[in-house]
């Protein structure tokens, strides 16, 4: 299966993918139902509340702010079938382009703000983690609301520390303004041109990060996540996460 070319087709949501599947360069394959990327659930029918639990999955972590989970909330956050936990990698509203990390974005690019969460959300992106770990072997399904941006980190670190090709990390995150162009297509309508680049995945954005990653990383995500305060152990235990068959 082509990974990254492959959506889980689930009514109501347009950017859900299972991060199984994919190649690595020691020469391994990602394994299936562990870790699932998706847009946000805030408009799930019931039928595909009930596909999710079937596929399975068992845990929900929302990466969107309080405000955004709150106004927008997700419809399986109070089904038993699922644990919910909501964690926010960007503590602004992302919905609100007047907020001064979103004009910010406007003004560069979306690869900007991927390193300026690097290195701003380091405990975030630390307790997103160890609740993935905390929560293993159960499936874990984590979101944003468009499912390319705060969604796209946390699968780019898994992907590196898969050691997946960089030009399919990238290939996989650029894919997502396909899958959503449906869903954001409002919001472009409703924005002056110079805002359009924030809705969609254009491929320098991961390539800015990951230039980060090698100039300040020694281009290994091991050094970075132990920044976070993650141990070896941890990072360790994640890294099985995303390979083990």
């Amino acid at each position: 299966m082509n990974q990254k070319h492959e959506r889980i087709n689930i009514s109501g949501l347009y950017n859900a993918r299972d991060l199984g599947g994919m190649p690595t360069k020691d020469g391994k394959i990602t394994c299936f139902h562990h870790l699932i990327r998706s847009d946000a659930l805030d408009t799930l029918p019931d039928d595909a509340i009930d596909a999710l639990s079937d596929y399975p999955v068992k845990v929900i972590i929302d990466l969107r702010s309080v405000e955004e989970a709150s106004t927008h909330p997700d419809r399986v956050k109070d089904d038993p079938r699922f644990r919910y936990y909501n964690i926010p990698l960007l503590r602004v509203n992302a919905d609100d382009i007047g907020a001064t990390a979103i004009q910010d974005t406007i003004r560069t690019s979306l690869g900007h703000l991927y390193v300026w969460l690097f290195e701003n959300s380091k405990p975030y992106f630390a307790e997103v983690l160890r609740t993935i770990l905390k929560e293993a072997p159960n499936p874990v399904l984590f979101h944003c609301a468009h499912g390319k941006d705060r969604t796209g980190l946390i699968a780019a670190i898994f992907y590196l520390l898969a050691n997946v090709d960089r030009k399919d990390i990238v290939s996989n995150y650029a894919v997502s303004y396909e899958f959503v162009k449906d869903l954001v297509a409002p919001l472009i309508a409703s924005t002056p041109d110079h805002v359009h680049h924030i809705y969609r995945s254009d491929a320098p954005n991961m390539e800015r990060l990951l230039s980060h990653v090698d100039s300040n990383y020694q281009g290994d995500i091991r050094i970075f996540l132990k920044s976070t305060g993650l141990s070896d152990e941890e990072i360790e235990g994640l890294t099985a996460l995303i390979l083990e068959k």
